[in-house]
């Protein structure tokens, strides 16, 4: 027997390095050195720095100054997060920046609650008492910072936004508006930028003229100085007149005459990169992304983007490349100019739309195995690699999550630009990661799908969306929502033809009624009693039974076994447990004999061993429940190995046996602890997430 061995925490160091130059804020460093909690706290409301400004003022840079020299302070971990990576539509939901946090906090991500009020309970127990320092940038609202405050007045959040925060209320404490840089100040970082020799040599009017150009902005004077060292051959007078020049021809900011004169050195590959990086979906691009928008290989993609860095047109930061929000702006408007008609932008949108979906299809057969779909795989990018997937499951579930804000934006971008084969085709590709990663923006992603296919008129694409987005609205219990597109979709099955496909189809959709039915059952069951739940039970146990004869008529041994499972669960849910342990161990014995099933028959077997221990057959739970515990300890699962020894532990006491018992529930709340579980008792009840028809 191998037990899962419990991980050990160690605290997170995760802002990224600070700038190399920095000058002034002063005043500031030593207003923000010298918050100190209250003697003696522990619980409670953190400090909180609230830091405004222009884009590009420098706000970012203080924060991680002040961050890496007070990180002593703070032993149990410091963090950084940039709301702007979970924007949509100009606002952020807290359980997705949470979702992407507890796990630098030790929560496993298995083990992550579902639903903003679970992920929070998770991050105040996560935090109380400590001393953690926490880094917000880009936060437009002080309600988007609300939620992600520690537990713990031993903390300290640094947050920086455009403007005044100004509902953040009594949570900040200490706001500071940044302006400007002196003239003066400016001068010394445009000296540090360019190095001591070339600009001691300029004489005092360049010098003036550079830094007046710059307005202040450090970025500007980044820019700036990143153009002179690339143009060792112009002296700074020359660069000097030409940045005054289009401060003045252009009549707007001073960053802007920058960013402009940066972009006109660039060369033809890299200035059309500049032109359409904005129709990336996403919050980063990748180099797999750029060479989709320019349709090259990846290393003319790579060389274009080490340009626009180079530059000063394009960061780098860990999980890929970014623009700050004033130069995406301006790189918009230069689109603009260039495009008028919008041709090259609309073609690098196809491709890399084209490109998101194959690999997201790719992914998606990796983790999933082959199963139904309603729209084709597309061919490979004509000049353009596939992603390094690996070969494994692994590697495709990791890409998908690291990229999953860019694949549900493009959701959302193929259907408002009306490519709706494409958005229907990324929705079915998402829907195994939704399973395993539940998102809250998973809901527009999938009605967008829904959008596209009506607007399509694609039959079988109409059924199968209304099906992906009945899932997550049920899942937060809108249940009359999820009804009336089940309902809609078991409409549209009665129009499908009579092939072995059409009526798969029309079998997921009665199977999807059913699941809508055992979880409103569920939670009618929590809120109002076994009585009031057992019509939506019934219903379930109807569904299910309808949906597996179809399997059996057309030869699918995997869904009529899927869809026994499915009756086990229903007659478990509603305590017919003799019911519950027959269907189960039909499910148990046809999923063994199944190659690939291991993980579903474990459960199934898990069930079974619930579900005679209900029935008060101890004998008879044992040895399924045993068997299921190694299962668990062998495959690593920690959730499952945690909830079958909350099962042994009530079979141990119903047998007398109660230092076997304390020994399991001990084991039970040691994995709960240490990967972010439900403390007060949790892991009670089947999983809840069933596997999607193959």
């Amino acid at each position: 027997m191998h037990q899962a061995a419990a991980a050990v925490h160690t605290p997170a160091f995760e802002l990224p390095p600070q700038r190399a130059h920095f000058v002034d804020r002063t005043e500031e460093q030593r207003r923000i050195v010298e918050l100190r909690p209250p003697a003696g706290a522990s619980e409670g409301t953190p400090q909180v720095v609230a830091i405004s400004g222009l884009g590009g003022i420098g706000k970012t840079a203080l924060c991680l100054r002040v961050g890496h020299a007070l990180a002593e302070r703070y032993p149990d971990g410091a963090h950084y997060l940039d709301l702007d990576d979970y924007r949509r539509d100009g606002g952020i939901d807290p359980a997705d920046v949470l979702a992407d946090l507890l796990p630098a906090l030790g929560v496993d991500r298995d083990w992550l609650g579902r639903g903003y009020r679970a992920l929070l309970r998770q991050y105040w127990a996560r935090t109380r008492g400590g001393r953690r320092l926490l880094v917000v940038d880009n936060a437009h609202t002080g309600a988007e910072v609300q939620a992600l405050l520690p537990a713990s007045a031993g903390s300290l959040v640094l947050v920086a936004s455009r403007g005044p925060l100004y509902d953040l209320g009594d949570a900040g404490q200490l706001e500071l508006a940044l302006t400007p840089l002196s003239t003066d100040h400016t001068g010394e970082l445009l000296r540090l930028l360019l190095g001591e020799q070339r600009w001691a040599a300029a004489d005092p009017a360049t010098v003036h003229a550079i830094a007046a150009a710059c307005a202040g902005l450090p970025k500007a004077a980044e820019v700036a100085g990143e153009l002179a060292r690339r143009l060792p051959h112009r002296t700074l007078a020359a660069l000097a007149e030409r940045l005054t020049d289009e401060l003045h021809r252009r009549g707007s900011a001073p960053v802007e005459a920058v960013w402009d004169a940066a972009y006109r050195e660039l060369d033809p590959a890299a200035a059309k990169l500049y032109r359409t990086l904005a129709e990336i979906p996403g919050p980063c691009g990748t180099e797999y992304l750029a060479a989709a928008l320019l349709g090259l290989g990846l290393p003319d993609a790579e060389d274009a983007l080490a340009e626009l860095v180079t530059a000063g047109l394009l960061d780098y930061r860990a999980g890929g490349y970014r623009q700050h929000a004033l130069v995406r702006g301006h790189a918009l408007r230069r689109a603009e100019q260039a495009d008028p008609d919008g041709a090259e932008r609309a073609a690098a949108r196809r491709r890399v739309l084209h490109w998101l979906r194959r690999q997201t299809a790719r992914a998606d057969l990796l983790t999933a195995g082959a199963r139904l779909t309603v729209e084709p795989a597309v061919p490979p990018l004509s000049g353009v690699p596939d992603a390094d997937l690996g070969t494994a499951k692994s590697g495709a579930l990791h890409w998908m999550e690291a990229n999953r804000l860019s694949l549900y934006g493009a959701v959302a971008l193929a259907h408002a630009t009306r490519q709706d084969e494409d958005a229907v085709a990324l929705a079915e590709s998402l829907w195994t990661h939704y399973l395993d990663h539940p998102r809250h923006d998973a809901v527009e992603a999938f009605r967008a799908a829904v959008d596209s296919a009506d607007r399509a008129d694609r039959l079988p694409a109409r059924i199968r969306t209304r099906c992906l987005l009945a899932r997550p609205l049920w899942e937060a219990a809108r249940f009359d929502e999820a009804a009336a597109l089940l309902q809609q979709a078991r409409a549209l099955a009665d129009l499908l033809g009579d092939q072995d496909t059409d009526r798969r189809l029309a079998a997921s959709a009665v199977d999807f009624r059913g699941q809508l039915a055992l979880a409103r059952g569920e939670w009618t069951a929590e809120h109002h009693g076994a009585d009031a739940a057992r019509e939506h039970f019934d219903a379930a146990l109807a569904d299910f039974a309808e949906a597996r004869a179809v399997h059996l008529a057309i030869g699918n041994a995997y869904g009529a076994a899927l869809q026994t499972y499915q009756c086990a669960k229903a007659e478990a849910a509603a305590d017919d447990q003799a019911a519950a342990a027959e269907l189960f161990d039909r499910a148990h014995r046809l999923f063994a004999a199944m190659p690939g099933r291991g993980r579903i028959a474990a459960r199934a077997r898990s069930g079974l061993g619930r579900a005679l221990l209900r029935a008060g057959r101890c004998t008879d739970a044992e040895p399924h429940l045993t068997a299921a515990l190694a299962d668990a300890e062998e495959r690593g699962s920690t959730f499952d190995e945690a909830r079958i020894r909350t099962d042994l532990a009530t079979l141990a006491d119903r047998t007398d046996r109660p230092r076997e018992a304390a020994a399991h529930r001990a084991r039970a709340a040691e994995l709960r602890a240490t990967h972010g579980g439900d403390t007060g008792g949790g892991a009670d009840g089947l999983d809840g997430t069933a596997d999607d028809e193959r």
